[in-house]
């Protein structure tokens, strides 16, 4: 489930791992209730920011966004080879 437009302009820069750039969402659960994001949808945002991160030659680091995700969420994300 992606987030709408709308709810992810309603996040905070701060709920997300790179805030200057607005760039791999990863919103707590306060944040996620305030922009209107159900639990299933916030624990999908942080799946999809490790797997968007994971990928090659996309911007962002794998593990400063696996860093950030780790702090919100109980996904655990899976050792990169």
């Amino acid at each position: 489930m992606a987030l709408t437009a709308k709810q992810r302009n309603r996040l905070p820069a701060s709920a997300f791992a790179y805030p200057s750039q607005r760039k791999y969402p990863v919103p707590t659960r306060a944040q996620a209730r305030k922009a209107g994001i159900s639990e299933k949808q916030r624990l999908a945002t942080h799946r999809n920011a490790l797997s968007r991160a994971a990928q090659p030659g996309t911007s962002g680091s794998y593990r400063h966004v696996a860093r950030h995700v780790n702090r919100r969420s109980p996904v655990k994300p899976s050792r990169k080879k």
